[in-house]
């Protein structure tokens, strides 16, 4: 009877295995995923995490706003802010998937800003408008007397924001004249001689009126100086003198000298009297002009130099000369027997001939050839300059792309990219060879750089064509979208998992994940473009064995599960 199928040693051995196959599962599901990845080792699920933040940017004001975290329910996470800006993040840890709200303070400036509220390694991204740019303008003082003054305008307005400031007349300055953000702005109003007047002083937009007294009436009558002689002319020698001074009865009077080489032996006096001085030798060639001032009244004195001056000039002074250098002849003009000398203040400038003369002559001036960027240089000659520039040399371009072919798949395929290298300031343009390449953006460039295509979809793949970028050719093969999966089997035990199978096809090709079984479950990459991964659950078995489907890209994933031991 043992052998039996009704034996009661098989009913009961049978009864036990039913008892720990439900066991199991119970266990299983009570646990979660961290059970069932001990149960199946390194193969077990994966968590992975997709966010779904705010699709509109958050008013300057502020505001709160929400992150959705997608996930599994055995899957932690932990948020945090990017910025100072977004706070009160609730809840920072998390597990399955939940939401997290943020606030975000207040925009205090005029540019919008950006951040992101960051998710297990995923960033979701908030934007906030910029701060309207409100300008508020406050002055310190509008009303002067006839003295006139000063005063400070204080603009309030958002960092950023840019702002002017100007005065409608002549007597009001304002400094400075334009900005951006809050600011001080100063700004002055002259003496007024005559009746009182109003300016406006416009700031950002904000007039500002400002008004002046007029002038009070003419002082009385006061002590009135004058002098007898307003100037005299002294050899370079030197000398001395005298100069009469005219004044009211009992009215005081002060003399000062205005330069050094003029000494007064009088500084002040009463009334009708004079003011001796003395003039020093002139050491100079040149003659020169100094004055003694008595009480407002001015006293010139003109005193020769040693000798004529001598006067140097040159033509040309400045000069463009060619990367590969060149000789440039300078002609000098001196009066009389006037000696001078050229000298170079460049290294790459050289004084080939007439580095000294006297009188008229000629500076040859050498440039030597220019390997790097454009320069400028000068050269002395009798106290002129001479300025030579010189351009840049030739850059030596070379250029390369990646890549240099491509394989596409037979669908539309959009933002593709080619990287161009080039030396900085060579420049270089990208043109199709084909009707069914086209160049996206600009097709033109300069250094390194980076051209966008688009493939159109191939009615009769297959087909190549080229683009030519930078002098260099990328061929672009089109090819019927055809798809493989890795692998094509998969056995799954009987508690089952969560499982990945690679989708391999070209470039540009669309693909769909479609699930049919009540069993398994697609968790991720339920569509694509070119090569991805998609992700799946299979549940635990607590029957007999059993096989199934899932069609991804018009190929079919088989899936066997393990039954459950007898």
């Amino acid at each position: 009877m043992v052998g039996s199928p009704y034996s009661p040693f098989r009913v009961f051995h049978r009864t036990i295995g039913c008892i720990l196959a439900v066991l199991i599962v119970a266990i299983v599901s009570a646990c979660g995923s961290t059970s069932t990845e001990s149960l199946v080792g390194p193969g077990g699920p994966k968590c992975a995490v997709s966010l779904t933040g705010p699709s509109d940017s958050i008013s300057a004001s502020g505001g709160a706003g929400t992150v959705a975290v997608n996930t599994q329910p055995e899957c932690e996470w932990t948020a945090s802010a990017d910025a100072s800006w977004l706070t009160g993040l609730a809840p920072t840890t998390g597990q399955g998937s939940g939401e997290v709200q943020f606030q975000v303070v207040a925009n205090p400036n005029g540019t919008a800003r950006q951040s992101a509220v960051t998710i297990n390694g995923q960033r979701a991204v908030i934007q906030q408008n910029a701060a309207a740019c409100e300008l508020t303008a406050t002055a310190s003082n509008s009303g002067f007397p006839a003295s006139g003054g000063s005063a400070t305008i204080s603009i309030a307005v958002p960092a950023a924001c840019p702002w002017t400031a100007s005065s409608n007349v002549s007597w009001i300055g304002v400094s400075p004249a334009s900005g951006s953000g809050s600011a001080n702005i100063g700004f002055t109003v002259a003496v007024n001689s005559g009746a009182a007047r109003t300016g406006t002083v416009t700031a950002g937009g904000v007039s500002i009126t400002v008004g002046q007294s007029a002038a009070g009436p003419a002082p009385a009558p006061s002590c009135s100086v004058s002098l007898q002689q307003s100037s005299t002319s002294t050899p370079a020698g030197g000398g001395s003198g005298t100069i009469g001074v005219t004044a009211n009865a009992g009215c005081p009077w002060t003399a000062s000298s205005t330069v050094s080489w003029i000494t007064l032996t009088t500084t002040n006096g009463s009334g009708n009297g004079s003011v001796g001085f003395t003039v020093a030798a002139n050491t100079a060639s040149a003659s020169r002009t100094g004055s003694v001032n008595i009480s407002g009244a001015t006293f010139t004195v003109n005193q020769a130099g040693t000798s004529a001056p001598c006067t140097v000039t040159i033509n040309p002074t400045s000069q463009s000369v060619p990367a590969a250098g060149a000789n440039v002849n300078v002609g000098v003009s001196a009066s009389g027997s006037c000696a001078w000398t050229a000298t170079s203040n460049a290294a790459w400038l050289s004084i080939t001939a007439g580095a000294a003369g006297s009188g008229n002559g000629t500076v040859t001036v050498t440039a030597a050839v220019n390997t790097g960027t454009a320069r400028t240089g000068t050269v002395t000659i009798g106290g002129q300059t001479f300025t030579a520039n010189q351009a840049a040399a030739a850059p030596t371009c070379t250029y390369s792309i990646n890549p240099t072919s491509i394989t596409v798949g037979s669908d539309k395929v959009s933002g593709l990219t080619v990287a161009v290298t080039a030396g900085a300031g060579c420049s270089w343009n990208a043109t199709s060879q084909a009707g069914w390449l086209h160049i996206a953006g600009t097709n033109s460039g300069s250094g390194n750089g980076t051209v966008t295509y688009n493939v159109d979809d191939a009615k009769n793949p297959p087909r190549t064509g080229t683009l030519t970028i930078a002098g260099q050719t990328l061929t672009v093969t089109q090819v019927q979208c055809s798809t493989t999966l890795n692998p094509q089997t998969q056995s799954v035990p009987v508690l089952g998992g969560s499982f990945t199978v690679a989708v391999n096809t070209q470039i540009g090709c669309d693909w769909q994940a479609v699930e049919s079984l009540s069993w398994v479950t697609v968790t991720s990459g339920t569509s694509g473009t070119g090569t991805g991964t998609v992700g799946y659950t299979v549940a635990p078995n607590v029957a007999g064995a059993r096989s199934g489907t899932v069609a991804i890209g018009g190929q079919t994933l088989t899936i066997n599960q393990a039954a459950v031991l007898p």
